[in-house]
């Protein structure tokens, strides 16, 4: 091993951590011609050379520091060393030979910093580099943008390379200036990241914000050389208290007293809805029997109060909260019927048709104002009350043929609801119309009683169209029906000549042709016959009048 690089590898112990040395010009390594161990090489080209490391090169506020160790195996006592950034000398220092340096260079921008001893005697100076950003503007972080019930938290840090003294950041909110602070504020995360500034570089302040999306922006005022620098900005969502905009109380026409409370949260981010009830808007309040204040649903709020009484009044306070605030809206008061009344007596239906119906019941003497018809689909029938008179009555038309119809029928006065008196009752099932089969040849259908005999038939004529017959035609009479049976049956004559047996099932006076003779479901009336394959029935149900 050489003097020279003995003397390097000392040099080198002395500063602060390793480094790459990148020699003006390049020397090209030695080259080994007498095999291991151990080599024997050529002469020891770098001997004379004036060496240099470069351990770090960082940015502070009076400039740029370079620390390192630099020599020369002919100087005396010290050697000179060129610093220059990106290629343009900043400087010149000497430093005793051997021994290890710390020097502040003027500053400039730049990406490199590289030293280079100049050389005494025989060899050349060697050059040690490092990468490093000279810059003059201010940089630093937007950490945080939240958002919260005391407004909007922006958090963040800035420094500017030219100064430890803190900055001034400007804050703007959706595009408007909202206020220019000294970011002062200690961040010991900071400090060890950067300790020739220190950590008092910090910015921590909260804007006041409404309900919806803001967008905050923050710029480093730039001191010294350099331009302000403007940091990324960031956008958040700002809630806000829950705002009640649907509110109602009232009492349901019901056999049995009772409240409904309806309460919904147009905002739709209440964490909590609370109920009082109260004997007048004014209070005094109280939480009802079953507590509501655990109720959490964001949306809103339902419920019946079954613990009151008929013909008293009851106000209702409610209040939603959430972590932003809570809104009450002006209480809300309804007043229970004045008492349960008794139902209307003998009501049913004295009449019914295939669209209509007749409904009577007896007007006791309660001494209503109104009778109050309810069906299901159409508006409420009103009827002027006529207290202790004796039998109503009222004809209900535009019904379907049928179809069950129910009612709900109750008495009213101002103050008072009557117990609603709820039946139903079927219309009459049309008669059946004949009905046209396409294409379809000419065939027969009667029904048999249990004696055997035929009944009604029905025939279709040439254009396959149900014709009504008063008796069976000759030709068929023989055999129509067979033995008795216990049921009533129909017998359909097919294109082939063939006839087949279905079993009839009487309702309301009515005969329908079914495959089970105890299948009553002839309530369809409507349906036509359908007879299309000559196989078989390929509609298990028909009518006949």
């Amino acid at each position: 091993m050489s003097s020279k690089l003995i003397r390097g590898l000392a040099a080198f112990a002395l500063a602060l951590g390793p480094v790459a040395v990148i020699t003006e010009p390049a020397v090209a390594a030695p080259v080994c011609d007498v095999p291991e161990p151990p080599p024997v090489c050529g002469g020891d080209v770098d001997d004379d050379n004036a060496w240099v490391n470069l351990t770090s090169a960082s940015r502070v506020p009076t400039g740029v520091q370079v620390k390192g160790s630099a020599g020369d195996p002919d100087a005396t006592t010290s050697v000179q060393v060129i610093a220059k950034i990106s290629g343009v000398e900043v400087g010149r220092f000497s430093v005793a030979s051997g021994s290890a340096f710390i020097r502040t260079l003027p500053a400039r921008y730049g990406d490199t910093v590289c030293l280079t001893v100049v050389n005494q005697g025989a060899g050349v100076g060697e050059t040690a580099c490092r990468a490093l950003a000279v810059r003059f503007d201010p940089f630093g972080s937007f950490d945080e943008l939240s958002p919260g019930p005391s407004g909007l938290r922006v958090r963040g840090w800035v420094i500017d390379p030219d100064t430890a003294s803190p900055l001034t950041v400007s804050v703007r909110v959706n595009g408007r200036l909202y206020t220019a602070l000294v970011a002062s504020t200690t961040r010991t995360d900071v400090a060890a990241s950067y300790p020739a500034y220190g950590g008092d570089h910090g910015f921590d302040l909260l804007v006041p914000a409404a309900r919806g999306d803001h967008t905050v922006c923050v710029t480093a005022i730039n001191a010294g050389a350099g331009v302000d620098t403007a940091l990324p900005c960031r956008t958040v969502t700002q809630g806000g208290a829950p705002v009640i905009d649907h509110f109602l109380v009232r009492a349901p026409d019901y056999p049995t007293p009772r409240m409904e409370v309806d309460v919904r949260v147009g905002t739709q981010d209440a964490t909590q809805v609370s109920v009082w009830r109260g004997p007048t808007p004014n209070g005094p309040w109280t939480d009802w029997p079953t507590p509501h204040s655990t109720w959490s649903n964001p949306a809103g709020y339902w419920e019946m109060d079954l613990t009151v009484d008929w013909g008293r009044t009851y106000c209702y306070l409610a209040t939603a909260y959430n972590a932003y605030g809570s809104h009450t809206p002006p209480a809300v008061c309804a007043t229970t019927w004045a008492g349960a009344y008794p139902q209307p007596a003998r009501v049913g239906v004295t009449g019914v048709s295939d669209t209509s119906m007749m409904l009577g019941w007896d007007d006791v003497a309660m001494g209503e104002a109104e009778w109050r018809l309810v069906r299901s689909g159409v508006p409420d029938v009103v009827l002027a009350g006529t207290p202790g008179t004796g039998r109503m009555s009222h004809l209900v038309t535009g019904l379907q043929p049928g179809t069950q119809y129910c009612f709900l029928l109750g008495a009213r006065s101002p103050g008072w609801a009557g117990n609603p008196y709820f039946f139903c009752q079927w219309t009459a099932k049309a008669a059946a119309d004949p009905t046209t089969l396409q294409g379809v040849a000419a065939m027969n259908l009667w029904n048999c009683d249990p004696r055997g005999r035929a009944g009604t038939v029905w025939s279709t004529d040439a254009n396959g169209r149900w014709v009504r017959q008063g008796a069976l035609p000759n030709s068929l009479v023989a055999g129509a029906c067979g033995p008795a049976t216990s049921a009533p049956a129909a017998r359909v004559t097919l294109p082939s000549g063939r006839t087949t047996t279905l079993a009839v099932v009487v309702v309301d006076s009515r005969y329908c042709v079914a495959d089970d003779p105890y299948d009553a479901n002839c309530r369809v009336w409507q349906t036509p016959p359908t007879l299309g394959d000559p196989k078989g029935i390929t509609e298990n149900r028909l009518l006949l009048g």
